[in-house]
């Protein structure tokens, strides 16, 4: 099987004569469209929630965390410990 390479060229090909940078300049350049896939609303909202989770999730660390441990405000503490 043989790949023809003559034909891979810019235009009519064979018989044209244009160097590559010619044929590179010849190309016309591309035209980009953006697309906005999400609307703005959905950014809004989307945005709130995400902070609403990560708000909740740094009070879930604060609530885990060492300062959490029961404290007894009773001021009679027994501190005899060698009187049985």
């Amino acid at each position: 099987m043989k790949i023809d390479t003559q034909g891979m060229s810019y235009g009519t090909g064979k018989g044209s004569g244009k160097s590559l940078e010619e044929q590179r300049a010849a190309i016309p350049p591309a035209q980009f469209t953006q697309v906005n896939l999400i609307t703005d609303a959905l950014k809004v909202e989307l945005k709130d929630l995400i902070n609403e989770v990560l708000d909740e999730r740094e009070h879930q660390k604060q609530l885990n965390g060492p300062y959490d441990f029961f404290e007894d405000d009773d001021e009679t503490e027994n501190t005899d410990w060698g009187t049985y």
